[in-house]
């Protein structure tokens, strides 16, 4: 959803500058007397600028500055983003949530502008109806128009076909003016083009320079069709034409009903003074304002176009006029440029191999901080293959609220000891499942924009026994991307991710009796401070800890999930089964990530701290059951001070 509300509001933009650029051209044109039919046709540019996200594609010179460069091309990747996003090639498996789980702020702006949208057209809608049952009762007459007394001032009334109202007070020369006025109006299909306008403009109902437009385009309109009225008049017949203008305009309230054209309404001093000053332009100056309005118009229809790095390779992009490939769990061929990588070695940094590059980039936005941007984005058209960085397992393959598609990597343990993850998040649809065995290189997915992201990029992360660590030190990034690992940035990185697996790590045999053989825990949350003991004789079997809403919730051990649901108590909860008549249920979950019947190995991320169901406040509800009994686990060190 973001990415869709995001390449909306950007041809929003587009459609807006084009207005604001029309508007100034239209003032230089009219000081220069150019016929207002010609700045209608510019208007209708603005328009169509307004609704087609494409355009006559303008190749502009990429900037020497990478952060400009990285901003062009996310600005050029939203605008070639569907407005609607297509169906995933592979549903994604995902536990089962509540619809309102799923909600963001960007589905919240969406419904704002939908309820825009249906506000306006419905308000369009019973204006038009009001204004044709007003005058039902009006008669023909005998020059082909309809009057009467419910008839106050000239109008069109009608989309295909229109119908011309004239009151009866309107006689003589007036009357055959404005006639003429009404049947231009009928001959160039503006009752039909000026509810179209009004349409696009309804889409756009926040962007003022829209209205703009639409306001411009009506004075514009109204002021060619006067100009076919007095073409060839005196200056008497035509003081008199905008007598009849003046005359209408104070009948009261103007009409402006999306389906009608009234007479007397817009700008009447602007359209009166412009009569009277009214002169037909010889050829030569018509030819160089028609000229000058048809590069305005197609300037309106550009779509500027960064050139792309020469350093990049040429990445096969996904569109919608190629068939888009078709995920598949079965493993595939290693591609000859993707040789097989083994696991890092920190203890001899000097030597380390290094993970394969899981995607042919465009460029990267690096990696920051474990609390700010974990990963590296590799920046890529939409539809880019995405490989395994190494062989292993897939953890994970499936929807996450801020990851968008994720598959998660299990490289096993290298020879040190450390366990290797890897999760590329973002993608347009996985081409892998659950428990499924991959090789180095092997598509495991495609690059998109889902989630909480910007454009399209795959947001990598590379994890050593649970320690999040720069994937530049480890993967075969192209030239200056890749940094260099000292063995003094590898000591640091080995003694962190002892440091952690130690704190993490807890046994069953510090104070209680081991439960079904389990004899290593690991924490289900950082190590937070206590908020309540475990008191199953009081209504509490559980312990509860004091977390951050989002942070990450792990499994204390190998286990099959039996149960990820919502209930109106627990919240969004996970139940693991750790055989032997073991338990560990997990409640009060922001999001889960995992389904009924998936097999979860320790330490892996189940689900993110929240507050749902019966809580006061973000927290992880933990409780453990052995044999269907209340197990206490608070002399394992999971509490220790």
């Amino acid at each position: 959803m973001r990415s869709t509300v995001l390449a909306f509001l950007l041809l929003s933009a587009r459609g807006g500058v084009a207005a604001l650029a029309a508007w100034l051209v239209c003032r230089a044109l009219r000081r220069a007397h150019a016929p207002s039919r010609l700045l209608c046709w510019l208007w209708l540019a603005v328009g169509l600028r307004f609704v087609l996200p494409w355009g006559i594609p303008l190749k502009l010179p990429r900037p020497e500055s990478a952060p400009l460069a990285a901003a062009a091309d996310t600005v050029q990747e939203l605008g070639e983003l569907p407005l609607l996003p297509p169906a995933p090639a592979a549903p994604a498996v995902a536990a089962p949530l509540p619809w309102y789980a799923r909600l963001t702020p960007w589905h919240a702006l969406a419904a704002v502008w939908l309820v825009g949208v249906l506000v306006l057209a419905v308000r369009g809608g019973v204006g038009y109806l009001k204004l044709k049952r007003c005058v039902a009762l009006a008669c023909k007459t005998p020059d082909g128009c309809y009057g009467g007394a419910c008839v106050p001032t000239p109008f069109t009334l009608g989309f295909v076909r229109p119908r011309i109202y004239l009151p009866d007070s309107l006689q003589s020369p007036a009357r055959q003016a404005v006639l003429l006025h009404e049947r231009t109006h009928i001959r160039r299909r503006d009752p039909l083009v000026k509810p179209l306008f009004y349409a696009v403009v309804c889409l756009h109902w926040f962007n003022p320079l829209a209205w703009l437009a639409l306001r411009a385009f009506e004075h514009d309109m109204e002021a060619a069709c006067d100009e076919a009225a007095v073409q060839g008049c005196t200056l008497a017949e035509r003081s008199t034409y905008c007598e009849s203008l003046l005359h209408f305009a104070m009948q009261g309230r103007p009409i402006r009903t999306p389906g009608s054209l009234a007479f007397g309404q817009g700008s009447v001093k602007e359209r009166i003074v412009h009569l009277l000053h009214y002169r037909r332009l010889g050829a030569g100056a018509l030819a160089l304002c028609a000229v000058a309005v048809g590069v305005s118009v197609t300037a309106c229809m550009v779509r500027p176009q960064v050139e792309a790095s020469h350093a990049a390779p040429e990445t096969p992009a996904a569109t919608a006029e190629t068939a888009e490939p078709t995920p598949t769990p079965a493993p595939t061929e290693t591609p000859a440029a993707m040789p097989a990588a083994t696991l890092p070695t920190l203890s001899d940094a000097a030597n380390s191999p290094r993970f394969v590059c899981p995607v042919k980039y465009k460029y990267i936005s690096r990696f920051a901080t474990k609390y700010s941007h974990r990963g590296d984005d590799l920046c890529a058209a939409e539809g880019t293959e995405i490989y395994a960085a190494a062989d292993g397992v897939v953890l994970a393959a499936q929807e996450h609220y801020s990851w968008g598609n994720f598959v998660e990597i299990d490289h096993g343990t290298d020879a040190d000891g450390l366990r290797w993850v890897t999760l590329y998040a973002h993608m347009k649809s996985c081409a892998v499942v659950p428990g499924q065995t991959v090789t180095a290189g092997q598509v495991i997915g495609y690059v998109g924009s889902t989630g909480n992201t910007t454009g399209n990029a795959c947001h990598f992360e590379m994890h050593v026994n649970g320690t999040l660590v720069e994937p530049r030190y480890f993967t075969a990034y192209r030239g200056s991307d890749a940094a260099e690992l000292t063995q003094e940035k590898a000591d640091e990185i080995l003694a962190e991710a002892v440091r952690n697996a130690s704190s993490d790590q807890v046994t069953a045999a510090d104070g209680a009796a081991a439960l079904s053989g389990v004899e290593l825990f690991t924490l289900p949350v950082a190590p937070p401070p206590q908020v309540s003991c475990y008191d199953p004789e009081n209504g509490h079997p559980g312990i509860d800890f004091a977390a951050e809403e989002g942070a990450e919730v792990y499994a204390v051990a190998d286990g099959i999930v039996t149960t990820a649901d919502y209930d109106a108590e627990k919240g969004n909860y996970v139940v693991l089964d750790h055989g032997g008549g073991l338990e560990t249920e997990y409640q009060h979950l922001k999001s889960s990530l995992v389904s009924a019947g998936q097999s979860v190995v320790q330490s892996q991320v189940l689900g993110y701290v929240g507050s749902t169901g019966n809580s006061t406040g973000p927290h992880l509800h933990f409780e453990a059951r052995q044999d269907s009994a209340p197990a206490d686990l608070t002399g394992t060190a999971l509490l220790a001070e």
